[in-house]
């Protein structure tokens, strides 16, 4: 049975293919985007391939939902990434060099397509989250991260080091060499500030401490805030990448040793 008939028996009839070019088909289905557009999806087989027998088919966007996406939207930091990630991980989808695909048997070929379509309405959406969501990741990767690597100097998760005052938490504690060092992660102004009356806080109660800040991105810290951060705290890393790279070599000074 050829691809058109399957897909008309699964789908309908208002379903159609069109030949773009040799071994690639166009599907024409009500499969739109949230602005009216018909989604960009192709069929990468010959025009009268047999697709009985077992045969598998290649659901394809070449490459058009990420072009799509771009014109609005750009997957411009691992937070982003992370959550692009997690779309085609969860819907089955996969992803060379920016051509979104799932394969298929013929007999699944409804179903695929369905489930293809909503992956691909689902990335093109990614433009409407909300920058909380995104920036959520930013701990889960740092606590990812502290938890597969940081292990030896038994990290310690939300912290109060003054009993009595509840709103001065601490991410993360480690203990080195004895004496706590307290992490910080910073991804926005607010953030930078608490950190720094905790700093202070600390203090000013003669709290034996060393302390350090993870910042998402220490550039989007306003200049205030970056002052009196850099005078509350002794260590910053300017971003995630930058304390994953540098941690260890950092921890390692603390203990008093190299090795």
């Amino acid at each position: 049975m050829k691809a058109i008939e399957l897909l008309q028996s699964q789908f309908g009839r208002f379903v159609q293919l069109q030949e773009k070019r040799p071994n690639i088909q166009q599907i024409f289905a009500p499969l739109y985007h949230e602005d009216g557009d018909m989604m960009d999806i192709f069929l990468d087989l010959p025009k009268d391939a047999d697709l009985t027998a077992g045969k598998r088919v290649k659901i394809s966007d070449h490459g058009m939902t990420l072009m799509r996406l771009s014109y609005q939207f750009d997957l411009d930091t691992p937070n982003k990434e992370k959550i692009f990630q997690r779309i085609l991980l969860e819907n089955g989808i996969s992803d060379e060099d920016g051509e979104l695909f799932i394969e298929a048997q013929g007999e699944s070929l409804y179903p695929a397509l369905m489930q293809f379509s909503q992956a691909i309405g689902k990335v093109c959406n990614m433009r409407l989250l909300r920058r909380e969501t995104l920036n959520s990741l930013f701990e889960e990767m740092l606590e990812e991260f502290i938890v597969e690597n940081l292990s030896r100097y038994h990290p310690s998760r939300s912290v109060f080091p003054l009993p009595e005052r509840d709103d001065l938490e601490v991410d993360w504690q480690f203990k080195p060499n004895g004496t706590p060092l307290y992490l910080f992660g910073v991804r926005d102004n607010a953030r930078a500030r608490l950190s720094t009356i905790s700093c202070l806080e600390f203090q000013r109660n003669k709290l034996p401490f060393r302390s350090m800040v993870v910042h998402e991105d220490f550039q989007k810290i306003g200049g205030k805030d970056k002052t009196r951060l850099t005078s509350a705290c002794d260590k910053q890393f300017t971003s995630l990448d930058d304390f994953k790279q540098n941690a260890i070599q950092y921890l390692e000074r603390e203990t008093g040793h190299s090795g």
